[in-house]
C-alpha cells in the first residue's frame, strides 16, 4: 500500500497514523508478485535458521557477497564422451553424487578448473578445498589416487600445467602484488619462483598487467602464456559499459625467466589459452574480439558471440592459420593428435543452443577431422583437457544452484574476522539487525529482507513488485527491476531504498526512492511504501539516511544523462542539489560529516575508452569534494564501517584469468579494499578468483 509523502512525513516525524490523498496515486494499491509469506518461504531455503557465532578469538563476522559457482566437480571420460566418471569419486572432499543433482547441503569444495594431464598420468587442477574463495593448485592421478597439494597460499593459484618430465608445475598466481603472474613450483624441493616479475616482462603497473594460462613446450624448455600487459582499461559497448573487457597477446619465456618475447598479437582482439603442437613448431590459441570478452562470459550473451581457433609458427609468429569457422564461442583449444584439434564450444545451455566438446582438423578451414572417432560431444562442460595420447578427456562441470546459503563460512583474509556470505547491499542497523537485497538468494527477485546476524527472524521488509503491477512512476522496461541499497533510519523503524531500474537501464527505465516501515514497525507485511523522490525525474535511487534522521541523500539520472546527488530534507520536503555529475551509491558517514559516493571521474569522455570510476567524499554542505582513489580501473560500491573507514570494490589488480573463460561473471577482477576516510592506509581484504563485493563488518556484540 502506497502512502503520500505528506502522510509519510506525519508518520515519520510525529508517529501519527495519517494518510493523504493529495497525490493522484495515493490511494492506489500496488499488487505484490507474491504474498510476503511465499517470498519468505523462498528466502528460507538460503538462510540458516540460526548460524553459529563467530569462531573463538574472532572480533566478529566480515560479511560480503560473492558471484561464483555454487559447486563444481571434475569428470574424466573417453574422448568421445563415453565412460564418464567422477575423477575424485565420493571422497570426503568432493560433493556426493552427480554435480547436476547436488543437494543444497553441499560440501564447500569447489573443483574450479582442471588443466593438464602429463605423460605420467598426473592431473593438475585448481581447488578451493582449503576455503571457499581461496583457489590452490593440487594434483591427482588419473584414477583418482595420490591426491596432494602443490601450491596453497592465501592468494590465487590457478591454471596449473605440469612440465613434460613431471618435475615442475607452472601456474598463474597473485602472491605479493595481487596481480596474476606466472609462477613455477618444483615438486621435489617445494621451491617456488615468479617467472614474470622482471623489469623486462612487467608492464605499466597503472594498466592491466596480468599473465595467464601457462603451457609447456614438448621439450620442457619454454612456456607460452597469454597476457593483457600494457593494454587499456576498457568498458564494453563502446566504453558505456561498466564492466571491463580484455585484450591479450601470446608470449613465451624460459622457466628461469630468460628468452622472453611476444609470439602473437592482433590489435583489437584477445588471444588466449595457448598450447604447443606435439612437435613444438606451432602455437594454437583462441582469438576473440575485445568487445566479445565481456559477452562471452555472460550466459545470456554467449550464444551471440563468434570467434575462431587459430595457430601461428612458434619461432616467427607468422604463418597464421584459422582452423575453425562458423558461429559460437570456441575456447580451450588443444592438439589432441598431430592432425586433430579439440576445443570447447561454450554456450548458454538454453534449449536449441549448442555447447560441448568439438573437434576439427588441423587443416585450414577446419572442415573435417582426420579421425572420424572424434565427434562432437554435447554437454555443459568447462575447462577440458585431453590426455597426451588423445584417448581421454577431463573436464569441469559447474552449477550456480544451490546458491551459497547466507552465513556460509568463506575463506578469511583477515585473521581477526570470520568471513561469511551474504546477499547484496547489506546494512546493519543501530539496533543490530541486518537489511539486504535478496538478488541472489531470492529466486531472481530483488526484495529487501531483514534478519538477525545469525540468520534468525528473517522477514520481508519490502516486496519487489513485478513490472506488470507497479504504479506508473516506476514501471520497469526490462528485467533489471530491483530494490537496491536499503538503509536504516537511526531508530530502526524505517528503511529507505531504490525501487525500479536503479542499476541497469537507469537511463531508460524509471526508478524512485521509497521509504517503508521495518518489520518491527510494519503491520502490512512488506507492502507499505512512500515514494519520496521527485516524480518528474526519470530515475532516482541508492538513498542513505543522515545520522540525525533529518536528511536523505540519493542520486538522480535522466534520459539525457546523470544529474548527480540530491539531499532531501525530511522535515519540510525540500530538495537541494549536492553534486552534478555521474554519481552513484552515496552513503552518510557514521558521524554525519561526510558522504562517500562513486563518481565517473573521466567525464566528459576525452577518449573512446575513458570510463574511469572513483570513490569520492564530500561534506553535506557541498564543500571539500575529494577523489580518494587513483586506479585507472573502476573503484566503486563504497560503504562506511562503524569506525569511520571506507570499504569498496576495486579492479586495480586486473583480471585473475582470461575474461572469456568465466561464466556469469560481470566483474571477476573485483577485490574488496579498505582505506581511511582520507584515502590513506589502503589494505586489500580479499585476494580471490571471483567477484567479491558488498562488505559489512558485524562485531561480536551484535551476536549476543
Amino acid at each position: 500500500m502506497r502512502t503520500s509523502f505528506i502522510a509519510f512525513l506525519s508518520l515519520f516525524l510525529f508517529g501519527l497514523a495519517a494518510e493523504s490523498s493529495s497525490c493522484p496515486y495515493a490511494e492506489r494499491k500496488a499488487k505484490r508478485n507474491a504474498c510476503p509469506a511465499t517470498s519468505q518461504d523462498r528466502e528460507a531455503r538460503h538462510v540458516q535458521s540460526r548460524a553459529s557465532p563467530p569462531a573463538p578469538g574472532k572480533k566478529g563476522v566480515f560479511f560480503h557477497n560473492r558471484i561464483a559457482p555454487g559447486a563444481s566437480s571434475l569428470y574424466i571420460a573417453n574422448a568421445d564422451g563415453t565412460n564418464e566418471r567422477l575423477l575424485l569419486g565420493n571422497n570426503t572432499w568432493s560433493p556426493d553424487g552427480e554435480v547436476r543433482l547436488i543437494s543444497p547441503l553441499f560440501s564447500q569444495i569447489v573443483e574450479a578448473a582442471l588443466l593438464r594431464e602429463s605423460s605420467n598420468h598426473w592431473l593438475v587442477f585448481t581447488s578451493e578445498r582449503n576455503g571457499d574463495g581461496n583457489s590452490d593448485i593440487w594434483r591427482v592421478r588419473s584414477d583418482g589416487s595420490g591426491l596432494e597439494e602443490v601450491a596453497a597460499i592465501p592468494a590465487v593459484e590457478t591454471a596449473g600445467s605440469m612440465s613434460p618430465n613431471g618435475s615442475l608445475v607452472a601456474y598463474s598466481g597473485t602472491l605479493n602484488n595481487g596481480k596474476s603472474n606466472i609462477w613455477i613450483t618444483n615438486l621435489t624441493t617445494g621451491a617456488s619462483w615468479n617467472v614474470t616479475n622482471s623489469t623486462e616482462v612487467a608492464g605499466n603497473s597503472s594498466l592491466p598487467d596480468g599473465h595467464f594460462r601457462p603451457a609447456w613446450s614438448p621439450d620442457g624448455e619454454f612456456i607460452v602464456f597469454s597476457s593483457d600487459k600494457d593494454t587499456l582499461w576498457r568498458g564494453h559497448n563502446g566504453s558505456s559499459g561498466w564492466e571491463h573487457t580484455q585484450e591479450t597477446s601470446i608470449y613465451t619465456i624460459r622457466p628461469d625467466g630468460t628468452g622472453y618475447r611476444k609470439v602473437a598479437n592482433n590489435s583489437g582482439y584477445s588471444l588466449g589459452s595457448p598450447k604447443f603442437s606435439p612437435d613444438g613448431s606451432r602455437i594454437i590459441y583462441y582469438e576473440m574480439s575485445v568487445e566479445n570478452t565481456f559477452q562471452a562470459r555472460i550466459s545470456f550473451h554467449a550464444d551471440d558471440v563468434t570467434n575462431q581457433i587459430a595457430s601461428v609458427d612458434y619461432a616467427t609468429g607468422g604463418d597464421r592459420l584459422v582452423h575453425t569457422s562458423g558461429d559460437g564461442v570456441k575456447i580451450f583449444p588443444q592438439y589432441v593428435t598431430s592432425d586433430t584439434i579439440g576445443y570447447l564450444r561454450k554456450g548458454s545451455g538454453d534449449p536449441g543452443t549448442t555447447q560441448g566438446l568439438n573437434y576439427t582438423s588441423t587443416a585450414v578451414g577446419g572442415n573435417s577431422t582426420s579421425d572420424l572417432s572424434y565427434s562432437f560431444v554435447d554437454g555443459s562442460f568447462r575447462s577440458p583437457s585431453w590426455s597426451p595420447n588423445g584417448t581421454l578427456v577431463v573436464y569441469q562441470v559447474t552449477t550456480t544452484d544451490p546458491i551459497r546459503p547466507i552465513n556460509k563460512v568463506l575463506y578469511s583474509w583477515q585473521e581477526d574476522w570470520e568471513y561469511r556470505f551474504l546477499d547484496v547491499f547489506p546494512k546493519l542497523s543501530n539496533q543490530g539487525v541486518i537489511a539486504y537485497t535478496n538478488q541472489q538468494t531470492g529466486d531472481a527477485s530483488a526484495s529487501v529482507i531483514t534478519m538477525n546476524p545469525d540468520g534468525s527472524n528473517s522477514q520481508v521488509a519490502f516486496v519487489d513488485l513485478s513490472n506488470t503491477t507497479i504504479v506508473p512512476e516506476v514501471s520497469a522496461v526490462d528485467g533489471g527491476f530491483d530494490a537496491f541499497q536499503p538503509d536504516w533510519s537511526p531508530d530502526g523503524k524505517w528503511i529507505s531504498s531504490g525501487w525500479g531500474n536503479t542499476f541497469q537501464a537507469h537511463n531508460k527505465g524509471p526508478s524512485a526512492v521509497v521509504i517503508y516501515p521495518s518489520r518491527s514497525n510494519n503491520s502490512v507485511n512488506g507492502s507499505a511504501y512512500t515514494i519520496v523522490s521527485n516524480s518528474s525525474v526519470l530515475n532516482s535511487g541508492f538513498p542513505s539516511f543522515s545520522p540525525d534522521s533529518k536528511l536523505l541523500v540519493y542520486r538522480e539520472f535522466s534520459l539525457d544523462g546523470p544529474l548527480g546527488l540530491r539531499i532531501l530534507n525530511l522535515t519540510d520536503g525540500s530538495v537541494r542539489a549536492l553534486m552534478w555529475g555521474w554519481d552513484n551509491t552515496p552513503g552518510w558517514s557514521p558521524d554525519g560529516s561526510l558522504i562517500v559516493f562513486t563518481r565517473r571521474t573521466s567525464l566528459p569522455n576525452d577518449g573512446v575508452y575513458e570510463d574511469n570510476y572513483d570513490v569520492c567524499t564530500i561534506r553535506p554542505d557541498g564543500s571539500d569534494y575529494t577523489v580518494l582513489t587513483t586506479s585507472g580501473a573502476n573503484d566503486a560500491h563504497a560503504v562506511w564501517t562503524n569506525a569511520g573507514e571506507i570499504l569498496y570494490s576495486t579492479g586495480e589488480f586486473g583480471f585473475q584469468d582470461e575474461a572469456s573463460l568465466y561464466d556469469d561473471q560481470f566483474q571477476p577482477y573485483a577485490q574488496i579494499m579498505k582505506i581511511a576516510a582520507d584515502g590513506s592506509n589502503k589494505t586489500a581484504l580479499t585476494n580471490g578468483f571471483w567477484e567479491d563485493a558488498m562488505p559489512l563488518y558485524v562485531p561480536n556484540a551484535a551476536w549476543s
